[in-house]
């Protein structure tokens, strides 16, 4: 599968309400995710709403940071406290990825964003997160090492992780590129 590539000119920007369903953080990842897989720059308006601390929080921005990063993208609007950014993304890359959140900010949602673009880079893509690996509200690492992998691996995504470290984490994580995402029943 060859690398998704767009490059950054006026492309048409895909408009995204954060404060639909639950107005959480989750709406931001799978279209900031979605963004870099598709080529499509998106502008999130109301980010987090429907939370009593709205905008972006330091895991969403490190979060964010850390796909514009690895869609050699442009991300704008992007702060603590923000309700609106806009990302528009760029061709997708492996390589050496690094995310701090610099809070106790959950390293498994770190790479619930990171993951889906990783998987049409062109090669392997390591990353190296930083931030909880138990945080509330969130996947907890063993849960996705031990529930959400195997069940990803059934259907061609294969990643690996090094847990360095519990609670204020430092995990490496490897992730090699889907050749075919075909039906694996």
């Amino acid at each position: 599968m060859e690398p998704v590539s767009v490059s950054l000119s006026a492309a048409p920007v895909q408009e995204i309400d954060g404060s639909v369903m639950e107005g959480g953080g989750q709406i931001l990842r799978v279209s900031a995710a979605l963004c870099c897989i598709t080529g499509t720059a998106i502008k999130i308006s109301r980010i987090r709403a429907g939370r009593s601390t709205p905008g972006l929080r330091p895991q969403h921005l490190t979060g964010l940071q850390l796909v514009s990063e690895l869609c050699s993208g442009g991300l704008q609007g992007a702060s603590i406290g923000s309700t609106d950014i806009c990302l528009t993304p760029g061709k997708i890359r492996s390589g050496n990825h690094t995310a701090d959140t610099h809070t106790a900010g959950s390293v498994c949602l770190l790479l619930q964003l990171a993951l889906p673009c990783a998987l049409f880079a062109d090669s392997t893509s390591q990353f190296s997160l930083r931030g909880g690996t138990n945080a509330e509200m969130a996947p907890q690492v063993d849960y996705t090492l031990k529930v959400f992998k195997p069940i990803v691996e059934k259907f061609g995504v294969h990643f690996n992780c090094d847990l360095k470290m519990r609670i204020w984490a430092r995990v490496s994580c490897w992730v090699k590129p889907c050749v075919d995402l075909s039906d694996r029943r």
